[in-house]
């Protein structure tokens, strides 16, 4: 059965942040020194979990400038912002879910991926295994950063990250910000092309589920 979730609905406009444009900074930043926490303001830095694979996350958005931004808002495989997230404007399919283009199992790392867009090569989208990996290997906790809710996820070396409730758009409408979180995976849905799986948390719950490709959500990039 496929699975639809729906929004509940606020003005688009709120919770935007700036984004980096100077992709060969950030390359530059990734090949330097990982951390468990952020040492400076100096955005965005490597941190280290402790995972088994060795996956170093980083601290902030796509479009955020700090660890507590909400970012931008992105269509899976899109690599721009758009005012209304549907079926008949996204660039993928022929506007509806039966027409969705198939981009492959995978598109960390490719040209449909943001993270390497927007930040340059050293940076991808995380695989669905990155993300079973962080839900599997760290705890993870609803907390506020500097009055901005969202879930801190803990690694075993005391390393840690923070990610905004920053809800996602349906439409022309930004819903559920500040009381859910969704970040896109770079896997698209083995079974039904149309849908791609990402992170999906409240309170203190935390799982990955998928959703259709055209919902405009957050990408916390990896290292590649």
């Amino acid at each position: 059965m496929k699975k639809y979730w729906y929004l509940f609905l606020v003005p688009v406009f709120m919770g935007l942040t700036a984004c980096h444009d100077d992709k060969e900074e950030l390359e530059q930043r990734e090949q330097g020194e990982s951390y468990l926490s952020c040492p400076d303001d100096h955005h965005p830095h490597l941190i280290n979990l402790g995972l088994p694979s060795g996956t170093l996350w980083a601290c902030c958005n796509v479009g955020a400038t700090t660890p507590k931004g909400y970012g931008s808002y992105f269509a899976w495989g899109e690599t721009e912002v758009k005012s209304v997230y549907e079926w008949r404007n996204y660039i993928h399919s022929d506007g509806t879910s039966e027409t969705c283009h198939d981009l492959g199992a995978s598109i960390c790392g490719t040209e449909y991926d943001v993270a390497t867009k927007k930040w340059g090569s050293s940076w991808q989208m995380p695989s669905l295994i990155q993300i079973q990996e962080l839900l599997a290997k760290c705890s993870y906790e609803w907390t506020e950063l500097n009055g901005i809710k969202g879930m801190k996820f803990k690694g075993s070396n005391g390393g840690s990250i923070f990610l905004p409730a920053a809800g996602g758009h349906e439409l022309s409408y930004l819903g559920l910000l500040g009381q859910s979180g969704r970040y896109w995976s770079g896997t698209q849905n083995p079974l039904y092309n149309e849908n791609a799986c990402y992170l999906y948390f409240y309170n203190n719950f935390a799982s990955w589920i998928h959703i259709n490709r055209y919902c405009g959500y957050s990408v916390r990039p990896v290292a590649k």
